[in-house]
């Protein structure tokens, strides 16, 4: 994989795994009162020396769950770096796996992503697994399900991202839009129609859209009044 980007998906799962210290002036502390080898391994980490906290880890001995954050960070930390193999790259997040750093998951996938999209994908099966407030993986494996056909997929997991994100993203509408139209949910196919072309822009994406049988009979549909100009506007310039 392409070791920039690697670096910039890792910088962001970090980020996402270290939410709770980010945009503050004083960083919070993840770790319990008392918590002496957390608050070390939470040192190592603020220094970017991941390697110190794996120098003290040792999987027979008990750690506190906010301790085996900080191991999983250094995984991923280590994963990162650009003199580091694929292989190496692979072993590393499965170690944070291992202690149930489960945003690892991502890692795996955009690991593969490039080579072996469906391995990728079976990666991010596996975190949805675990329930995580990531809208992210929804919103990939919606993509991939809606490409594939499988519209009752693709509109669970688009659904369950815009849950677990407690926003509207006009994106993730117009996919669902067009897996609910095709799951001929033709009310919740037309709200989501409206909410993605008033939020966002998608004139190429609704000029690909008519020339598509699928949705021959879009602008007929009593659901899409209200847009038909617009439907038909784009059929016109095609």
């Amino acid at each position: 994989m392409n070791r920039p980007l690697t670096s910039i998906m890792i910088a962001l799962l970090l980020f996402t795994a270290s939410a709770s210290n980010s945009m503050a002036s004083e960083p919070v502390s993840r770790c319990k009162e008392g918590d002496t080898i957390c608050k070390q391994f939470e040192t190592f980490i603020q220094a970017e020396q991941p390697e110190k906290v794996l120098a003290q880890y040792d999987p027979a001995k008990r750690f506190s769950s906010e301790a085996l954050r900080y191991v999983g960070d250094a995984y991923l930390a280590l994963a990162s770096r650009d003199n580091v193999t694929p292989e190496q790259e692979e072993g590393y997040y499965r170690k944070a796996l291992e202690i149930k750093h489960d945003i690892a998951y991502m890692g795996l996938y955009f690991l593969y992503a490039q080579k072996d999209n469906e391995k990728a994908l079976g990666f991010l099966r596996e975190y949805v697994k675990t329930k995580p407030v990531d809208t992210v993986p929804y919103v990939i494996l919606g993509e991939a399900e809606l490409n594939n056909k499988n519209y009752a997929a693709s509109a669970a997991y688009l659904r369950e991202g815009k849950r677990v994100a407690h926003a509207h993203s006009p994106r993730v509408d117009w996919m669902l839009f067009q897996a609910s139209y095709l799951l001929k949910e033709y009310a919740v196919a037309g709200e989501l129609f409206e909410s993605a072309v008033t939020k966002g822009s998608f004139e190429k994406e609704l000029k690909v859209l008519t020339t598509d049988p699928r949705f021959a009979d879009i602008e007929k549909r009593p659901e899409f009044k209200k847009h038909e100009g617009l439907i038909k506007a784009a059929k016109n310039s095609r």
